[in-house]
This record gives structure tokens, sequence and C-alpha cells, in this order.
């Protein structure tokens, strides 16, 4: 569905949407003909692209958003990700804007302020087990800005961190063992974690909390079901091993199935095994 923004308040909650998904906007007008041919084919773009948030707006019904965003000429797309452009262009080429969707219609990375720690570097071993929160994402140089909090001796420091170096300390993450997977003595009969505290790339689990402040050392990833709308590195996988190491992002959960509809792009999706996929 493409919703129609009439008021400046309104785009402006369009572009800064929670979920951090990319937003397009169609500047459009009643009187043009080039915006009747391309405005059906933009609409249909919604149904395809899952990830994507389309909208649109009458340049003369919303004068003051079309003044503010400088817009000469109809139809003009714009894309806007955590309320920033990142690109556009005018006319009615579909071709062109199939390709700048998906571009820059991939998932969502880590929302800003997640609670992350760190693993696997190798240039900085001592900073591994460290924690610190999310200050964003540069998708040009693929690395996530942290700024790690102060340990025993180490200070506040920012570093750009590659996903693969982060485990986000999700909290409430409900409990649910997968078929094969053993539940820790300690969790059997409990209905959530109260947070993931940290990952073990060797054995593939999880450090996590229980509400009584109970540690599990080594919490199995099938044991965990992630929420809706976070992101993930794929692992593990046998069948399709191209994938692993790859960020995802988690659509939905079949619980029938037992596996997580994951994004990898703005086209690719896959469906795993819990135990195919970390925070």
């Amino acid at each position: 569905m493409v919703r129609q923004l009439t008021t400046p308040e309104e785009f402006a909650s369009a572009i800064n949407n929670p979920e951090g998904k990319l937003v397009a906007v169609d500047f459009t007008a009643t009187w043009c003909g080039p915006c009747k041919m391309i405005g059906p084919r933009f609409a249909a773009m919604a149904d395809e692209f899952p990830l994507v948030d389309f909208v649109k707006v009458d340049v003369d019904e919303n004068q003051e958003t079309s003044q503010q965003c400088g817009v000469r000429s109809m139809p003009t797309f714009m894309f806007f990700r955590d309320g920033q452009k990142v690109d556009e262009f005018s006319g009615a080429d579909e071709g062109r804007l199939r390709m700048l969707v998906q571009a820059h219609g991939g998932p969502p990375s880590m929302r800003r302020g997640s609670a992350v720690r760190l693993l696997g570097l190798k240039s900085r071993p001592e900073a591994n087990g460290r924690s610190g929160v999310l200050l964003g994402f540069d998708p040009a140089k693929g690395r996530y800005s942290v700024e790690l909090e102060a340990d025993g001796g180490s200070d506040k420091e920012a570093l750009a961190l590659k996903r693969e170096n982060l485990v986000q300390t999700l909290k409430n993450v409900a409990l649910r063992a997968q078929e094969g997977v053993d539940m820790p003595e300690q969790a059997k009969g409990v209905e959530s974690v109260q947070q993931l505290v940290s990952f073990d790339p060797e054995t593939q689990t999880y450090e996590a909390a229980l509400a009584d402040g109970t540690l599990l050392p080594a919490l199995p990833l099938g044991c965990v079901v992630l929420p809706t709308g976070c992101s993930g590195v794929v692992l593990g996988l046998q069948g399709a091993p191209q994938h692993n190491g790859k960020v995802g992002y988690i659509v939905s959960f079949d619980a029938s199935s037992d596996r997580y509809l994951v994004a990898l792009d703005a086209t690719n999706q896959l469906r795993l095994k819990r135990s195919n996929l970390r925070v």
C-alpha cells in the first residue's frame, strides 16, 4: 500500500520510520502525464519490496514539503533512510527506479543506540568481550561505529567494526528448543531469558542471563527465538555455505515450520533454522 503524505509533519514522520527501512518518495501531480504512467508501477513495487516504504507527495496538495525538498519537476523520486536522503532522480524511468530501490532497499542495519559486545577481533584481541553502544552505520565502508564503555583500565573509545565482530545484547528473548537441540537444565521450564549477553563463536552458543540473575554459559542458538525485525549473522549452513557470514534481517518467524524468513538484501530471502542465525 502506498500512503499519501499531505503535511510536512507526516513527511518527517515517514522518512524517520523507527524500523530504519528505506523510504521511497514519489513527488507527483494529478496533471502530470508521466506521473500517471509511472505511478501504478511505483505502487506495484510496494508488494515486490516489502522492506521498503513507498509513499507519495502531491506537490500541489503538500507544497511546503515539495519546496523544502527542492522539487522542480515531476515525477521526482527521493530515497531516505534514517531521515537522510541517500539518492534521487527525476523522470518516469521505471528501470532507474527499480535499480535504485534494489541498490538502497536492503534490510535495515542494527539500530542506533543498540547495546553490543565485541568478539573475534584479531588486531585488537584485548577489546574482545568489551561492551559498547552503536552510534551508526557507514554503508559505503560496511562498518558500524561503536562507542566502547570504559572497562577497568580502558577508557571509552570509538571503533569502526564489521558486523561479524559484534553481537547484539538483546533483552527478553523467548526460549523454545528446536528439534534435535537440548535445552540446558537450568533453562528448562523457563519461557525467556532476560538478556543475551555474549556469543562464543567456537561453540556457537550464547551466554544468557535469566530474570533471577542466573547465567547460562552455553545456550544453543536453537534454544532461542529471535524477534522479528532484528538483524543477525548467517552461520553453519551446509547446503548453501556461500551465505555463511552474510548479514540478514528477520522478516518473520513461522512457528509451524520452525524457520526464520531472513532477508539478505532487497530481493533475496532465506528460510533458516534457528541454529543458523545469531544476533
